[in-house]
């Protein structure tokens, strides 16, 4: 099934070592093509202002210029929004139900903040809504969704949600006969499919507990670049959210989807990409408490013939609320293809002699235009 509606063709596979003591690891996978930045209209150059996206209007800036491109059955359509190469993308506001791609038709810089991460139940950019809690506790949405906590009469105080899954499983919640697993991890790699995180469980109700509500998943952004991506000041967040404290505690959302591509990428030292997990609601005993949402999942792509350096920070992990999150969880991976973008052309300067030349005939030009005036 393919994320894309370019030329599938071009699916191969390819495989890379492992990366040892970089903090994230390589991987191998099938890839899709990428979304193409030149088979959409730019909507001009980005120097660097504020702007904003709407995912579900296809606005940029309250106008129209987002196309919907559809990955498939059963998959997210994503919000596609093209600018000029040498673009410098700064502080981007993103709202809307669907997942969002940016890309430039060149190289670009960011340099601003974007964050797509949940926020309570409610998510953003395809991120799955955290279950209600309460008396009829409900599920959370997304493909790895928490469950909601028990609310029979009979058992009291343990009823908890569990957390939602995404670039690792979520964390169970409740305890004993209420027990619920938590969510499960799919969609690896993003290549073949922008997903977004899901949505952890709502607690439960009973004698002597209420539930909260759990926590929404984290949004999905796609970044492309046809040459070079440069991250610089940049700081781009698709955390999930937190479920509600309550007796019966909501499962934490798990994070989010970030995907970059270009023939180079470079993140500078003071640039940060996280997709990390909620927590979940938290009252005290472990029963009580939600399971944490599981990693996002970030990737990043670029060509074979290219580079990549990170000294920035990159992480996707699970929940932190509880010991018995998986804290350990990494859902950053760095893949090559040969598909990927082209290599920046650079400006060849003017040999001297040339440059000499151009100016004698220039001056030549002009002498024989005055003396022709003077006849």
């Amino acid at each position: 099934m393919a994320r894309r509606f370019t030329n599938t063709s071009s699916f191969r596979k390819f495989s890379i070592p492992l990366i040892a003591g970089a903090g994230f690891f390589a991987a191998t996978s099938t890839l899709a093509a990428t979304l193409d930045p030149n088979q959409f209209s730019s909507l001009g150059f980005l120097g660097g202002a504020s702007i904003a996206l709407n995912s579900s209007s296809l606005t940029f800036n309250g106008g129209s210029g987002g196309v919907l491109v559809s990955q498939g059955v059963g998959l997210p359509d994503i919000a596609v929004f093209t600018f000029d190469g040498g673009s410098t993308l700064g502080d981007v506001s993103i709202s809307g139900s669907n997942p969002v791609a940016i890309l430039f038709r060149g190289s670009a810089s960011i340099t601003g903040q974007i964050d797509i991460s949940a926020s309570g139940r409610i998510g953003v950019a395809g991120g799955g809504n955290g279950g209600l809690g309460g008396q009829s506790a409900a599920d959370g949405e997304g493909p790895g969704a928490g469950l909601g906590g028990s609310s029979s009469g009979s058992v009291s105080g343990i009823g908890s949600g569990s957390g939602g899954g995404f670039g690792s499983a979520g964390e169970s919640g409740g305890a004993g006969p209420t027990f619920r697993s938590g969510g499960i991890a799919y969609g690896d790699p993003l290549s073949d499919a922008l997903q977004a995180g899901s949505g952890g469980g709502g607690g439960g109700f009973g004698p002597f507990r209420s539930g909260g509500s759990g926590g929404a998943g984290g949004g999905a952004l796609e970044i492309g670049a046809l040459n070079a991506l440069l991250l610089d000041g940049a700081s781009i967040v698709a955390n999930g959210g937190t479920g509600a404290t309550s007796f019966a505690g909501g499962g934490g959302g798990s994070g989010g989807g970030l995907f970059f591509h270009a023939f180079d990428i470079s993140i500078a030292g003071n640039s940060s990409v996280t997709a990390n997990g909620g927590n979940g609601g938290s009252f005290g005993a472990i029963g009580n408490q939600g399971g944490c949402g599981g990693a996002g999942r970030i990737q990043m792509l670029y060509n074979t013939a290219g580079s990549f350096s990170n000294l920035g920070t990159v992480q996707a992990t699970s929940g932190t609320g509880s010991a018995f999150c998986d804290q350990t969880a990494n859902g950053f991976t760095v893949v090559t293809s040969n598909n990927v973008g082209v290599p920046a052309v650079p400006s060849v300067p003017l040999p001297a002699s040339l440059a000499l030349f151009g100016s004698l005939i220039g001056f030549l030009g002009v002498f024989a235009w005055c003396s022709s005036r003077a006849v």
